[in-house]
């Protein structure tokens, strides 16, 4: 298969944390559907037919009423997610299936902790290779390489439909490091927040799920329809569209937004996991987001939809 798509799983451990939830990822998708001519999503629909899980994953729960192609694409978008393991209490996935659960869906690009300026700890700081932005290099190459196997094509074309939309979730690129935890906090993964219905998930969670929690296809439609209708959104009123055109490119962005909105905000303070199970710190100090920032941070996330969206067609339009 292509080169650093197939990695080893001990070295990728610490990144696969999930990123925007199936709202978010099959919104992109949804949009750059629509962005797609009516030859070019049949290429894509070709394509994916090709694919090692079309039947028992891309095709198998397709909502009444929808277009099998189009919810094809769509799981595509979520694959990655969904070739994961099995957690505590689920029925195990068969190893056909977890084989391909070996790519990176982030990368950590690391900033200091407010307060923190031993900048050592930047240049100290061990990223892991490969991460996200070769994975996805890697995948948009095959992709576009008619001479590779229908089978590398189609499994990279779910990678990009995916990664795509990981690439700009803040959290998957943004690792804060301290003095206290030089490698960073896993992607806001241990760090512990409370919702505005005062309801506590980890911050990378949060963060997550922003899109929203309606995963029927007319509330994945809805969400893309909203995305698609703010005049904000349009690709003319964002300049880094335009200026940044490369998956390292994008994943600075996540990284910058990440430190200078997620990590900065005033009512935001570090609370571990293991400290609240420790006793260390009590639930009263896990921190709860603010209306004023929740409201921002549900800008931040559709405009990184929207970058997102935009990024996919353009590169899909490029290969068919």
């Amino acid at each position: 298969m292509m080169k650093h798509i197939i990695v080893l799983l001990a070295c990728i451990a610490a990144l696969n944390a999930y990123a925007w939830n199936g709202v978010g990822h099959r919104a992109v998708a949804k949009l750059a559907w629509d962005d797609l001519s009516k030859k070019e999503r049949a290429a894509a629909t070709a394509l994916l037919k090709q694919h090692p899980h079309y039947s028992n994953i891309l095709t198998a729960d397709v909502p009444a009423g929808v277009d099998t192609n189009e919810w094809a694409f769509l799981t595509a978008a979520v694959w990655p997610d969904l070739v994961r393991p099995a957690k505590a209490g689920q029925p195990p996935k068969p190893r056909s299936v977890t084989k391909y659960n070996v790519n990176p869906h982030a990368i950590d690009l690391p900033f200091l902790g407010r307060g923190e300026t031993n900048r050592g700890l930047i240049r100290d700081f061990k990223k892991p290779d490969p991460d996200l932005r070769v994975v996805m290099s890697d995948a948009i190459r095959t992709l576009q390489n008619r001479k590779a196997s229908a089978h590398d094509r189609a499994v990279s074309l779910s990678l990009i439909l995916h990664l795509m939309a990981d690439s700009h979730q803040p959290l998957h690129a943004a690792a804060m490091v301290t003095s206290e935890r030089p490698k960073g906090y896993g992607g806001g993964g241990s760090l512990l927040v409370r919702n505005l219905r005062g309801e506590q998930s980890s911050y990378h969670t949060y963060w997550d799920s922003l899109p929203g929690d309606d995963m029927s296809y007319s509330g994945i439609v809805a969400y893309a329809n909203a995305l698609e209708a703010d005049p904000a959104l349009k690709k003319r009123r964002l300049p880094e569209y335009r200026k940044n055109r490369t998956p390292a490119a994008w994943t600075q962005e996540s990284c910058e937004t990440g430190a200078n909105f997620a990590y900065a905000a005033d009512w935001f303070r570090i609370v571990e996991a293991r400290d609240l199970a420790s006793g260390k710190v009590q639930p009263s100090e896990v921190p709860q987001v603010t209306p004023a920032f929740h409201a921002e941070a549900e800008k931040v996330a559709q405009r990184r939809l929207a970058l997102a969206r935009y990024r996919l067609t353009k590169v899909l339009k490029s290969t068919w």
